[in-house]
């Protein structure tokens, strides 16, 4: 099959797979977090300052994006679902890129875009209603650059995904030490340093005007409790199940999140282990990015980032399992089809907790959705240690020294 060929059907799968969410499975429009994107758009139309005259979660970048789709044509819930369907296909697309790269056969292939179109009837309508999908586009194209040793494209769009979302930020360590340790460190800095300032510049402007209200844009994120559905919250809830302790469900930050018990210093062993497992990545892929099969670690080693940031978050919202598109279904071999199909299921799962039993679980803690959520987060668990970078054995690394000899 031809390459353009391919790119076609991948983007009419993502479009016609998206037609089947949003006007036949879910013809129920749900608005999420729309209404705080479009308010911010009128705000920002009627000439008030982000930061500055009003408080805004989200960085400037993301804002811009809100801004832009609000002036599109067919009113701000078509536009806005239609900029998420472009970022579907872009995500497809890249995923492709990244592939043939990787050299992965056309099943493999097939799978790779095969779930990536699917994920809005596996996750639900919650895809068009947040702006998660424009992350996994940037990233999709980031692994492609990476893995086509474009350096200075990988730092361009890591810069790029840092200013709409913050989290990206996590995959500095894992670019820094690829990119060193292939073409050298004074090019890796340079790369690393002008990453940094260009994110920094969209937001540099706000904090020259107003700095306390944009610092408040990261201590929101900074003082944020555990949210109920993170990997914390569902321990904890699992706990109490066989105990018979005590928690509260609060409702603060915009979520539902967990109070009292050990949550608080549940919430800070979690950041801590966010920042503890993205090092041990960087330092895994240390040791094999000069080995033949550096391509395959690389995109372990993204994959594993990607996921230890789902896992060990405070806040695990259900949209975030966007983040994990395509680059867990680009890790090769037999590890990288049992994360792939895992993935896939935990993409359904979380369906079935949010929006299906989500009542049951913020008001009563009821035992099937506090199930599934254990399950869910379990699953997700399992597709971090499947795509952890490994070293080959010694057999395997003999093959690809001659493989590449």
């Amino acid at each position: 099959m031809s390459r353009r060929l391919e790119a076609l059907l991948a983007v009419a799968a993502c479009a016609g797979a998206w037609a089947l969410m949003r006007w036949v499975v879910y013809p129920t429009f749900q608005l999420g977090d729309l209404r705080v994107y479009s308010h911010t758009a009128r705000l920002i139309d009627a000439g008030l300052v982000p930061y500055r005259d009003f408080d805004l979660e989200y960085p400037p970048a993301a804002a811009g994006l809100f801004w832009a789709a609000f002036h599109l044509p067919g009113g701000f819930q078509l536009a806005f679902s239609m900029v998420m369907l472009a970022c579907l296909a872009a995500t497809a697309l890249g995923g492709l890129a990244a592939a043939r790269r990787l050299g992965l056969d056309g099943p493999r292939r097939g799978l790779v875009v095969g779930v990536i179109a699917l994920s809005p009837l596996l996750l639900g309508p919650l895809v068009e209603t947040r702006y998660d999908l424009v992350l996994s586009a940037l990233v999709a194209w980031l692994l492609w650059a990476i893995l086509a040793e474009r350096w200075w494209a990988a730092w361009a769009l890591l810069a790029v995904a840092t200013a709409a979302k913050l989290v990206p930020v996590a995959l500095l360590p894992a670019l820094l030490v690829l990119h060193g340790r292939r073409a050298g460190w004074r090019p890796a800095a340079i790369g690393a340093v002008a990453s940094v300032a260009a994110a920094a510049a969209t937001i540099l402007p706000f904090a020259v005007i107003a700095p306390s209200g944009t610092w408040r844009l990261f201590a929101y994120h900074l003082e944020r409790p555990l949210q109920i559905e993170s990997s914390g919250s569902a321990a904890l809830l699992a706990w109490i199940r066989v105990t018979g302790g005590h928690l509260r469900q609060v409702q603060s930050f915009g979520s539902e999140n967990l109070a009292g018990g050990a949550t608080g210093a549940v919430a800070t062993l979690m950041s801590l282990l966010a920042a503890i497992l993205v090092v041990a990545i960087a330092w895994s892929l240390w040791r094999r990015a000069l080995d033949p099969d550096w391509r395959e670690a690389a995109v372990s080693a993204l994959a594993a980032t990607m996921v230890a940031l789902v896992v060990s978050g405070k806040v695990l919202s259900p949209q975030y399992l966007c983040w994990l598109l395509p680059v867990v279904l680009l890790v090769p071999g037999r590890r990288g089809l049992a994360a792939a199909i895992v993935t896939a299921v935990a993409l359904g799962v979380t369906q079935a907790i949010f929006p299906t039993l989500y009542g049951e679980l913020v008001d009563d803690f009821d035992p099937l959705p506090v199930a599934l959520l254990g399950l869910r987060n379990a699953m997700l668990v399992a597709v971090l240690v499947l795509v952890w970078p490994h070293s080959p054995r010694p057999a395997e690394r003999r093959a690809l020294v001659r493989q590449s000899a």
